[in-house]
């Protein structure tokens, strides 16, 4: 998918861009890893299995395709003797990065040999470029496997580039169609050729013309392939961030950026409007319209420019200007050219934040609340969204059940999954974070109301993950909720800490510092959480998870904590809690858990007799959305994921279902 928010590509803020001048050096290596390993939940100094880890890493990063690198190039750095590791760690103290050097040499070789390859390719497969397909599948390095995924020849190497290439091709004529591909045969294999090239010369460390880049940013490039390699080696959730990383991780948590307020699409015919976020600087303006080209940046033509370039070049400073010049055709007319001068500001994102809607239900309604994500801003909390979505629903009728979408959300802010989690709760414990260091901090709601108290159905799938994964396990715990969907998530129940948000700070990283627990003493870390009735997704066929990483961090329980002691409220606020906090403190319940024998039966029959389910089941497609799902504009315009079959249909029809039962069960005095 090619379109991007202008939220990414026109928008870095003064703090993020200004420190894009602070180049890194070899030396300031050692100072953000010790930073990071200061913080880290186990592991706190450099050892030999960390930087073994760390060259793995690289080349992955590097070569995920396996399509550069050849398995003799290969072997010498992922087998490291022991005393090579010794000396390694030894460098590593002198800021000596000789064998990332060496490493980064084979792989500016492996690219150098890629271009010959694919000169010659590209030119054989030219007169025949639309009669093959690809079907070939490459296998991402495993830190624990012996290297088979790569290639032993150079044979080899042009095959899978030969693959690479033809899924590339098969991906342009889906999006632009048989015949507008065939009469952009040389455009298709020229963008080919550009997007590995851009990808190549951060390794090269050249500039889009081939021309060597400066020493000081030749060493930025090569310092910044180091830091994540290390950081990435502590575990799967340790992160380096470059500045545009960190910039657009800080905006989905904050959902807040500096911009004018359109959306770009690469398209075959260039870069187009595709939409105007409402009320924004380019909206407002009226001078541009959707369809409309972008032709230059502040006089610079785009032209020939890969897109990620492009959007390089719209980077600028908050509230300052931009010129851009669009191209306008219309039918009848020769085009129009003009340009517009537009002031960046601050714009509330809308879209991926949470989709509201429901359904008749004998008297009243089903509500269908979707969350994304975790977030927070000015004026802006995942709390309050879920908060008006419920008084949206009450207002447009009797509100039955309720319906909490979880699937696919990857998680955010912890403080957010506390407050979201507490609108369903009076007072109580939601998570007790632990650290290395065997501190514990207790995460309470302590408002003493519920936005919503009546049957709650919290709908999961293996892509649910870190904080929505608390709230799904806290509402568990305190039996206000079931959980539907995939028999576990993802299982991550690490916390991090991040210096994305920190406007103070001079490198960007997000490192594991600790576990979570809620309330019931269980972390999901590893295992998930636990569906109480099975509601498979799209995710149920695959290996995703925190249990199929390398080194997870390992799984552990502490005492519950129904029983509030206010061990760590300090004494001058204890008098508030033992008044008004402990006397609403919200109490386990087992009113839906001792429903669960019924209400398993009634699912797993509907599901063995829906002929549908049971085609997806056995990994078969659905035909009915594929226009849908062929609407990219409409899914980045309004924020909202097409329908997927088994996801959003099949998935969230069984959770209704469920909550159905539930509320007619309940209505029954819980009869079986």
């Amino acid at each position: 998918m090619r379109i991007w928010f202008i939220l990414i590509c026109l928008s870095l803020s003064l703090s993020l861009s200004a420190r894009e001048q602070d180049l890194l050096k070899m030396h300031d290596v050692n100072r953000v890893m010790q930073q990071i390993l200061s913080q880290h939940v186990d592991k706190k100094e450099m050892t030999g299995k960390i930087i073994q880890s760390a060259l793995i890493i690289y080349i992955d990063q590097f070569d995920p395709h396996r399509m550069y690198l050849l398995e003799r190039e290969v072997t010498p750095f992922v087998h490291l003797s022991e005393e090579q590791l010794n000396q390694a760690i030894e460098q590593y103290k002198k800021s000596d990065f000789s064998l990332f050097q060496q490493l980064n040499r084979v792989i500016q070789g492996s690219i150098e040999r890629s271009r010959q390859l694919r000169q010659g390719l590209e030119k054989e497969v030219k007169d025949g470029l639309f009669h093959f397909s690809s079907t070939k599948e490459h296998t991402a390095l495993s830190k624990d496997e012996e290297f088979e995924p790569f290639a032993k020849t150079n044979d080899e190497l042009k095959e899978r580039l030969m693959q690479n290439l033809a899924t590339f091709i098969e991906a342009q004529k889906r999006r632009y169609g048989e015949a507008t591909s065939s009469k952009k045969k040389e455009q298709i294999l020229a963008n080919y050729e550009t997007r590995l090239r851009v990808f190549e010369n951060q390794y090269l460390f050249q500039d889009e013309k081939g021309n060597p880049l400066p020493l000081a940013e030749q060493d930025n490039l090569f310092t910044i392939h180091i830091l994540k390699a290390l950081a990435s080696s502590l575990d799967s959730h340790t992160s380096f961030y470059q500045t545009n990383e960190a910039y657009d991780m800080r905006v989905r948590l904050q959902k807040e950026f500096q911009g004018i307020g359109i959306v770009l699409k690469d398209t075959s015919n260039g870069i187009v409007v595709t939409h105007m976020l409402e009320g924004g600087p380019a909206a407002r303006s009226g001078l541009i319209k959707i369809g409309d080209t972008l032709l230059e940046v502040e006089g610079k033509s785009i032209v020939d420019h890969p897109f990620e370039k492009v959007m390089e070049m719209l980077h600028g400073e908050k509230n300052a200007q931009v010129k851009l010049t669009f191209s306008r055709k219309e039918e009848g007319k020769p085009n129009q050219i003009y340009t517009v001068e537009l002031t960046r500001e601050a714009i509330i994102l809308n879209n991926d934040r949470v989709d509201v809607s429901s359904e008749a239900f004998g008297n009243g309604i089903i509500g269908k609340i979707t969350l994304h994500s975790f977030y927070q801003g000015d004026g802006v909390s995942s709390e309050k969204d879920v908060r008006d979505a419920i008084t949206k629903l009450e207002k447009k009728g009797n509100l039955r059940g309720l319906v909490l979408d979880l699937r696919d959300n990857s998680g955010g802010f912890l403080s957010q999954a506390v407050k979201v989690a507490g609108l369903f709760i009076t007072n109580g414990i939601i998570v007790i974070s632990k650290y290395a260091n065997g501190d514990e901090r207790f995460y309470r709601d302590v408002d003493g109301k519920m936005a919503y108290d009546g049957p709650l159905v919290v709908l999961t799938s293996k892509a649910t993950a870190s904080a929505a994964e608390i709230v799904a396990q806290a509402l568990q715990d305190y039996g206000v909720a079931l959980v539907v969907g995939d028999e576990h998530t993802y299982g991550k129940g690490t916390i991090q800490t991040q210096t994305v948000t920190d406007n103070q700070s001079a490198s960007y990283f997000k490192v594991t510092v600790g576990k979570y627990y809620t309330v019931s003493g269980h972390t999901p870390q590893k295992e998930g959480v636990k569906a109480d009735v099975v509601a498979p997704s799209h995710w149920d066929r695959e290996e995703i998870g925190e249990i199929y990483t390398v080194d997870p961090v390992a799984a552990d329980m502490i005492p519950p904590a129904y029983d509030d002691q206010l061990a760590d409220v300090s004494k001058d606020v204890r008098s508030w809690y033992l008044k008004y906090y402990i006397p609403t403190l919200q109490h386990r319940t087992d009113q839906w858990r001792d429903l669960l024998p019924t209400l398993r039966k009634n699912s797993e029959y509907r599901i063995a007799h829906n002929k549908n389910y049971q085609f997806y089941l056995k990994g078969g497609q659905d035909q009915s959305n594929s226009e849908e799902n062929e609407n990219e504009d409409e899914e980045w315009n309004t924020g909202k994921k097409n329908k997927t079959f088994g996801e959003d249909d099949l998935q969230m029809q069984e959770a209704v279902n469920v909550l159905k039962d539930m509320i007619l069960l309940h209505s029954l005095g819980g009869k079986k």
